[in-house]
């Protein structure tokens, strides 16, 4: 009987602090150890966590078959499919935290978290081993945006939606590591007869290792464009008027 593989976990670079468990890697730090696994027996199976794209596996791969150990290593990443920009409402497919979104059943919605090594969350604040809380914030957005715009929003496909965030609360529960995790959607209100305002209340929680990391309780209206629009343009004068005035005053006094 053959022996069994040994397993280990990779991340993104982006995440050495979490890279100093027993078996767990940053990807660059793993191919460094090709040739040493190479020159030893055994096979190893290797599983992707959070920040590693398919382009950085891909070229794992190549460089371990150059090593000839593509036989012997058991490289398992997990194809998902990221909502596209008119749900996550991000231009750049690396900062969209939501995939493979489906229906569990009436009222109740499950995706995967999938986060990019050059998220911009991550750009300027990682340390530590865990995932900072702003990520799941961030997730917990995108996660009701998603939800509204495929399974709520499209019951009015020749219509667009402006949404603006009423509330919104988030309980820190458990660390948040850059492995596999879920977030989960329930609904608590979804008023969608009128087209030209929906109004939600949602549940969205972050799920790992069979534990809650976050939950997010938030309250949400989507209305068309142009009643939004005229309304923050109105604001947007009154808060340029009162600047410059107060300004005005004070250069005044002075």
């Amino acid at each position: 009987m053959s022996a069994q593989p040994r397993t280990v976990l990779l991340v993104g670079d982006r995440f050495a602090g979490f890279a100093v468990h027993e078996g767990v890697f940053t990807i660059s730090q793993f191919t460094r150890q090709l040739p040493l696994l190479a020159a030893a027996p055994g096979r190893t199976q290797v599983l992707a966590g959070q920040g590693i794209t398919a382009a950085r596996w891909q070229e794992l791969r190549e460089e371990a078959d150059r090593h000839g150990l593509g036989e012997r290593l058991e490289l398992r990443r997990f194809e998902t499919a990221l909502s596209p920009r008119g749900e996550a409402h991000k231009h750049q497919s690396q900062n969209t935290l939501i995939a493979d979104l489906r229906r569990e059943q009436e009222g109740r919605f499950v995706a995967a978290l999938r986060l990019h090594d050059d998220n911009e969350l991550l750009l300027d604040h990682q340390t530590g081993q865990h995932v900072q809380g702003m990520v799941a914030v961030e997730a917990a957005r995108q996660m009701f945006l998603a939800v509204s715009e495929r399974y709520y929003a499209s019951r009015h496909p020749e219509r667009s939606y402006y949404y603006v965030i009423d509330s919104m609360n988030t309980s820190f529960e458990n660390f948040l590591f850059p492995l596999e995790a879920t977030i989960e959607f329930v609904t608590l209100r979804a008023e969608v007869a009128d087209p030209e305002r929906l109004s939600f209340a949602a549940d969205i929680s972050v799920h790992q290792a069979g534990r809650r990391a976050a939950l997010t309780s938030v309250t949400y209206t989507a209305f068309e464009p142009a009643l939004i629009e005229s309304k923050e343009t109105r604001r947007a004068r009154f808060a340029v008027d009162h600047t410059v005035s107060a300004t005005a005053q004070v250069l005044l006094a002075a």
